[in-house]
């Protein structure tokens, strides 16, 4: 059988593997919405059966068109707050062990930090101190963005209600954070997309106010809130479950096989601009000076796949899209229009308007 392009996305894509378990109570939960979920598994190589298993995982290409599919029947009916409340501890397996013993909330913040692309390769979290308060931002790694609002409100209200689940409530009361008519005071869910009708049916469920038509996406947390004990506290147990958690993510990286070609497919599936090598590195849990090296070792250089990565994108967006060169410079990350232009020519000996108007030579990379 002749592999297509297709095929050959979804194997390099593969890299990037989500726990069946996720998908399965995805599936569970549009069933108990009153759908269908048959419809799920239409065309994929797995079945509900197949996601049993404890160690099944599916690629995140699959994992992201049952989501779709999902979103379009249940989507209306809030199946982003559903899900979380089916999202329960146990099924986040070490990571939520880890996060459950950790000595404080600023531990088990750490741990969901470090660990999340563990259960969601989809996206990362980057945590800041805003005077007093700790700001968590959710960022997707793949340009998805019909399915972003449903994935920020379905992890932030998991985060949420984990929290709250979890916090040793003696010890919060102690603090000054005691639970205020059902909320956590001081403790905020910010998002861009517009407030869904569904929102009201969840609030009075939700322990925190959800704001919606924001800036940015984010969680505010108090700064005061770090050093709330958890609930079963116990520093040596937190401490084994993040070492397994460490052990499972250097398997998951050293079954990535080639770091050029991991990278290179990440970066395809990002928005511009793409990540500089500090961010690029964080995400493969490596220093920057690691990573220049292991790509040294492969001839080659960070800065040497972005640019293939861009020049690919571009060739694209000229080939088959009516967006201006300026347009195209913008979207692909260049503040000015002349550097875009000195890169374009460089990669293909042409201008941008030129090979618009020459034709689709040369054609765009597909391998490393």
């Amino acid at each position: 059988m002749t592999t297509t392009g297709t095929d050959k996305e979804r194997r390099m894509l593969g890299l990037f593997l989500v726990p069946g378990v996720y998908m399965r109570v995805l599936a569970e939960t549009v069933r108990q919405l009153g759908h269908n979920d048959r419809q799920l598994y239409e065309g994929l190589e797995f079945s509900a059966e197949d996601l049993k298993a404890n160690d099944s995982r599916v690629f995140v290409t699959d994992a992201i068109l049952m989501a779709q599919r999902a979103l379009e029947l249940a989507g209306p009916d809030g199946l982003s707050f559903a899900l979380a409340r089916e999202l329960r501890l146990t099924i986040h397996g070490t990571l939520g062990f880890a996060a459950l013993t950790s000595p404080t909330f600023e531990g088990a913040l750490d741990s969901v930090h470090r660990y999340l692309q563990l259960r969601a390769p989809f996206l990362s979290m980057k945590q800041s101190l805003a005077g007093e308060q700790v700001i968590v931002q959710l960022c997707t790694e793949f340009d998805v963005p019909e399915l972003y609002p449903f994935l920020a409100e379905t992890v932030s209200a998991t985060l949420i209600l984990l929290t709250e689940q979890l916090l040793d409530r003696n010890d919060a009361e102690s603090r000054g954070f005691a639970l205020s008519d059902g909320k956590l005071p001081g403790v905020t869910v910010r998002l861009s997309a517009p407030e869904p009708a569904y929102y009201r049916a969840f609030e009075n469920q939700l322990p925190v106010k959800f704001q919606y038509n924001q800036p940015e996406v984010m969680l505010v947390f108090p700064k005061g809130l770090l050093d709330v004990r958890m609930r079963l506290a116990d520093a040596e147990a937190s401490q084994m479950a993040r070492d397994q958690c460490e052990f499972e993510l250097q398997k998951a990286l050293k079954e990535q096989g080639d770091i050029t070609l991991a990278i290179r497919n990440m970066l395809r599936m990002m928005p511009g601009p793409l990540p500089p090598l500090e961010a690029m590195a964080d995400r493969f849990c490596v220093s920057s000076r690691t990573l220049k090296r292991r790509l040294a070792d492969r001839d080659t250089s960070y800065r040497e796949i972005v640019e293939s990565v861009l020049k690919d994108r571009a060739i694209q967006l000229l080939r088959y899209t009516n967006q201006s060169v300026s347009e195209i410079a913008y979207e692909l990350g260049y503040a000015d229009l002349s550097n875009f232009s000195r890169a374009f020519r460089k990669w293909t000996g042409k201008s941008a308007s030129e090979f618009r108007e020459d034709g689709p030579d040369p054609a765009p990379e597909l391998g490393p």
